[in-house]
């Protein structure tokens, strides 16, 4: 499965960069060598939309969502979106899902956010069940979960075609490929693909690296569900709270070109069959463009 969606991809939020921008930088990856460029969504532009101008003007790269909401889409949509992206891209497509978090799906979305693994559990048994009559050339896209913790690896290791965890340092990704594979070994089933995040600042003045570090994982460090998950890789509370400097460098890799690269390069040797960069501005903004030239595959 690594093989096919290749081990080098760029990540980012695109909804505050205007649409000629992103293609722009799509371009740009594929002609320096990027194996996909994943697309999030949030509340900004529809991501299948965006992907599917995206898919026609680049020729090789890989086009991926990290992540789809399960409540933007009932299971059905959701993989007839899927499937015409991978029809439509020449079988370039990844689909990646996730169950969102309880203040996004009840504020933007108005709906009742259900027990996380219940929810998608059903969901994915929904989606494969789904209908469709369309061609399918390509096959099935490859799908992915956004998993952090032991149960809901499992769930993509065994119902889906792997895991896609965000947010998550170094340590963590050994542990969730011993999670993921253990899972799908015990199901008879392959093993699955494992694709990360890694946020990447370059800059070596620790006090401003860490300032635009904090700057991006702010926001995600108020989301329970990745409190949770970075308590049990070690950090503390107050650390989580305060955004202690030893959870910003864990996090976020910054330095040098030469520094950087090997924090990617760390990724890959503990277990991720895919890395994905999050090229940050000096501000901690997303996607900053020179990034992603400076630190070209192979890393």
């Amino acid at each position: 499965m690594s093989t096919e969606i290749g081990r080098y991809g760029t990540w980012s939020n695109f909804d505050r960069v205007p649409a000629s921008a992103v293609i722009a930088l799509a371009r740009r990856a594929e002609a320096l060598g990027y194996d996909l460029f994943w697309v999030n969504e949030s509340a900004g532009r529809e991501p299948f939309g965006l992907l599917g101008h995206l898919a026609a003007a680049t020729e090789r790269i890989g086009l991926g969502v990290g992540i789809c909401p399960i409540y933007a889409r009932d299971p059905f949509t959701s993989h007839a979106a899927a499937a015409t992206m991978h029809e439509l891209s020449g079988g370039r497509f990844v689909m990646g899902l996730g169950v969102s978090h309880d203040v996004s799906v009840r504020s933007l979305r108005g709906q009742e956010y259900r027990p996380p693994l219940t929810a998608m559990r059903e969901f994915l048994e929904a989606y494969r069940r789904a209908t469709y009559r369309a061609p399918l050339p390509h096959g099935e896209p490859p799908l992915v979960v956004a998993a952090l913790r032991r149960r809901m690896l499992e769930l993509a290791a065994t119902a889906a075609d792997g895991a896609f965890p965000f947010l998550v340092p170094v340590g963590h990704v050994a542990r969730a490929r011993g999670i993921v594979d253990d899972a799908a070994a015990a199901a008879g089933r392959s093993r699955p693909l494992l694709a990360v995040t890694q946020p990447v600042l370059l800059e070596n003045d620790p006090e401003r690296a860490r300032a635009a570090g904090r700057a991006h994982v702010g926001g995600f460090l108020d989301r329970p569900n990745y409190v949770r998950n970075l308590l049990e890789c070690g950090f503390t509370e107050e650390e989580v709270a305060s955004r202690a400097d030893r959870l910003v460098d864990a996090l976020v890799g910054w330095g040098d070109e030469a520094a950087v690269r090997a924090r990617l390069r760390a990724m890959l040797d503990a277990g991720a069959d895919h890395v994905a960069l999050i090229p940050l501005t000096a501000e901690g903004a997303m996607p900053d463009a020179p990034t992603v030239e400076a630190l070209a595959p192979p890393w």
